[in-house]
């Protein structure tokens, strides 16, 4: 009967034992993964230490992410025009050596895939454009697991939120929170200094402004009801490009006349530079010296930092003190933007510009 018992109790502790073990199993698999959930609303289980990412075709991306960590380490991938932007600007400079990352899994100007290519990355994530839900599709047949960031999540499109949005998603998928508020205070700050300036402004003391988002001598294409709307209409103007109707819109001279804009911005990609457009030396056939903002020289071009300014960034906090400064000299007379590109980068960057990186920034050549 002893012997009985004692076997009993062996096989009560095994039993516990064993039970132990299974629960420490899953507990130890458990913490070598992730959840989250990414702006397109997707749950995605990723590993808890992540050290081989690609960042597809939303290609501000690449330049946000170096910023938040601090280093380009664990990127493997980037997309070739990331790559292409990367090579001609300021981020070749603070980040040596990025634009060598492979871009083989991309085509310049698409959203497509190479998984092929993809696959011999060994990614463990993809940052893909949750606006382009094919790749999200493409990526779960392959296998890999894929966040998506979103351009479009807020009415307003603001820049300011869209980039905010962007460093709290990295933050949880880093697993680095406590990084993302000292980021995202510049931002703020930016936007609340702007407002409190701009906010009571009389209808009539709204400049009529227009930001062309791409000129050459193929086509001339307007900013319309998203970016261009909120950084006009923010930094205390009126949006002449609104009318469009759409993201952006194919435009021609007639058109820039009939809306006469006070001020003229245009894009980094744009083939021209400010002086060409100010002598009419642009495209050929193309006389700008009617326009009000070309006679009172308030023609800018819109700067290129990481990335070009327009879209969301991680410089779009300067381009809204850019934007206010322009469109209203008087109320930002105390705003050097010179400085405050010099601080911005010194604070998130950690690298110091020279007098002739903020000029290049500042003044992008034509079709930058």
């Amino acid at each position: 009967m002893k012997r009985l018992f004692s076997w009993m109790v062996v096989a009560m502790m095994i039993a516990v034992l064993a039970a132990g073990c299974s629960a420490g199993n899953a507990d130890a698999q458990e913490s070598e993964t992730r959840t989250i959930v990414d702006h397109a609303g997707n749950t995605v289980v990723l590993p808890a230490k992540l050290d081989r990412i690609v960042i597809g075709s939303l290609t501000p991306l690449a330049a946000v992410y170096p910023m938040f960590t601090g280093s380009i380490d664990g990127l493997v991938g980037i997309h070739e025009d990331s790559r292409y932007s990367i090579e001609r600007s300021i981020m070749n400079k603070i980040f040596p050596g990025m634009a060598d990352i492979s871009s083989s899994f991309s085509t310049s100007g698409t959203d497509d895939i190479n998984v092929e290519e993809l696959l011999k990355l060994d990614p463990q994530v993809y940052f893909y454009n949750a606006d382009v839900k094919e790749n999200y599709e493409v990526l779960k047949n392959a296998g890999i697991p894929a966040v998506g960031f979103s351009t479009t999540l807020f009415e307003d499109y603001s820049t300011i939120d869209t980039f905010n949005a962007w460093v709290d998603l990295l933050a949880e998928v880093l697993d680095k929170e406590d990084q993302a508020p000292g980021i995202k205070e510049y931002g703020e700050k930016a936007l609340e200094t702007v407002r409190s300036r701009v906010g009571d402004l009389k209808d009539d003391e709204k400049p009529n402004a227009l930001i062309l988002v791409n000129y050459n001598e193929n086509v001339l294409v307007a900013g319309g009801t998203s970016f261009a709307n909120y950084w006009i209409t923010t930094a205390g103007g009126k949006n002449l490009g609104y009318e469009v109707g759409a993201f952006v819109g194919p435009v021609n001279m007639e058109q820039v006349y009939e809306w006469n804009p006070e001020v003229l911005y245009l894009n980094n990609f744009s083939a021209y530079t400010v002086d060409q457009i100010l002598n009419s030396q642009a495209k050929e056939g193309d006389d700008w010296s009617g326009i009000t903002a070309v006679q009172n020289g308030r023609v800018y071009k819109i700067p290129r930092g990481t990335y070009t300014w327009f879209p969301p960034s991680s410089d779009a906090p300067l381009n809204l003190l850019f934007m206010a400064k322009t469109m209203h000299p008087d109320l930002f007379e105390d705003i050097d933007m010179e400085e405050e590109i010099r601080n911005y980068y010194q604070n998130l960057f950690h690298y110091e510009l020279t007098d002739e990186d903020i000029h290049e920034i500042l003044n992008p050549t034509a079709g930058m």
